[in-house]
């Protein structure tokens, strides 16, 4: 009996990774289709000098800030503890939203190297009470500290955002 469940949590944990990649696929043809706006959170979540940042086992696997999708009529701040318990198991002090990039009217670009922006995205800051970090398997392959100013080159542009608009250390690609 113990055999056979542990076979099937072994079968689960195996494809996490593919269903989160079908549905991020699944995610973006409907995007096309119905054009919706949605509205998400990326955590700078601060120990000292240092930042945590994730890699995802889908889409963009780069570093980046953590983060999620706000649910219907939730806060950004409300959003950004949730999301920090379930995907790290990380509790934060001192939550508060420090900035806000505004999705656009439009969804035509200006240029092919300008994004879509088909979403408003909250910069969530919080200190973290503990230096552990407990990784949600499936969704992410790796979370860890960086030092400030000592951020991996093969970081997403959502870390340079943060960088650009202050709430980081602007720094080099390496």
């Amino acid at each position: 009996m113990r055999r056979a469940h542990d076979v099937r949590v072994a079968l689960i944990a195996r494809m996490r990774a593919p269903a989160y990649r079908m549905a991020l696929w699944l995610l973006r043809a409907w995007w096309v289709v119905r054009r919706p706006r949605s509205r998400g959170v990326r955590c700078i979540l601060r120990r000292g000098d240092e930042v945590v940042l994730v890699r995802h086992s889908y889409g963009d696997r780069r570093w980046m800030l953590p983060g999620g999708r706000v649910r219907r009529s939730e806060d950004p701040v409300a959003t950004a503890r949730r999301e920090m318990q379930q995907e790290l198991g990380a509790a934060g002090t001192g939550w508060r939203v420090i900035g806000c990039l505004v999705a656009r009217r439009g969804y035509r670009r200006r240029s092919r190297s300008e994004g879509f922006r088909r979403h408003s995205t909250f910069y969530v800051e919080a200190q973290l009470v503990t230096a552990a970090l407990t990784p949600r398997g499936g969704e992410l392959s790796d979370a860890r500290w960086f030092r400030l100013g000592a951020l991996p080159p093969d970081r997403s542009d959502n870390v340079d955002v943060a960088a650009g608009a202050g709430w980081l250390p602007e720094t080099g690609r390496g």
